[in-house]
């Protein structure tokens, strides 16, 4: 059964754990798949996928949202995982339910929220700036939840 683990990116965090997932579920046919820079997926060559991004301001990126859409029927012929990285504890919920179509979260067998982290070195200016307001952390703080991450290894076997 070929996997594919299919993400979007802002600083890095929602990539490591792509990662971590792809070598949890080990062995060959488990493909990486940044949604930035591979717009055009054949997902005919997988038979389970998992979706992954981060939220920023309340929202998942625009690119995995679009490609949840635009591949709406094809994802609901296949066995599927969703995760998020968010660092909004109290709105974690919120958050994962609205970053992909509604049908698709239904339909998943298995959603988390992966928690995740500020990395001050890859914020821009005004990113860093929001950050310390809304949150008051003011360095590099790493909270990823591997017990979520897991969860989701164990379900894609």
């Amino acid at each position: 059964m070929k996997t594919a683990v299919i993400y979007a990116s802002s600083h890095g965090t929602a990539e490591k754990v792509a990662e971590k997932i792809q070598n949890g579920l080990g062995g060959e046919g488990i493909s990486t798949i940044n949604l930035k820079t591979n717009k055009n997926i054949d997902l005919s060559l997988y038979d389970n996928v998992v979706i992954g991004g981060s939220i920023h301001a309340g929202s998942v990126q625009g690119c995995v949202k679009e490609f949840c859409k635009k591949n709406m029927v094809d994802l609901l012929q296949k066995k599927i995982a969703l995760y998020v990285c968010a660092m909004n504890e109290p709105e974690y919920e919120q958050e994962l339910k609205g970053a992909f179509p509604e049908m698709l979260f239904n339909y998943a067998i298995c959603k988390k929220v992966v928690g995740g982290e500020f990395n001050f070195d890859k914020m821009n200016f005004l990113e860093r700036v929001i950050v310390k307001k809304v949150s008051g952390i003011s360095e590099t703080t790493e909270k990823i939840d591997h017990s979520a991450i897991d969860e989701i290894v164990a379900a894609m076997k």
